[in-house]
């Protein structure tokens, strides 16, 4: 799946969260993390720090892995 916004890496982070069962509260409890700033991650809101989106990910089980993109997407005029 390819992820070329916050909304996207949101959407994906919930669907597996869901999977796996777990709660917002859940996940941050794991990492000391505020239930909010899942939430904030999950709805793709700007503002969150690599930090906690890192510890949000490894909470899960989950890594990233990039590689270059076959088309440009709407998001690459911003660069």
């Amino acid at each position: 799946m390819a992820i070329t916004s916050p909304e996207d890496l949101g959407r994906t982070i919930r669907r597996y969260r869901k999977k796996r069962g777990l709660t917002q509260a859940e996940v941050g409890k794991k990492f000391n993390i505020r239930q909010a700033s899942v939430s904030n991650l999950e709805n793709g809101t700007p503002g969150i720090s690599l930090d906690t989106m890192f510890s949000i990910l490894s909470a899960l089980s989950l890594e990233i892995h990039l590689e270059p993109r076959d088309k440009p997407s709407k998001h690459e005029a911003l660069w």
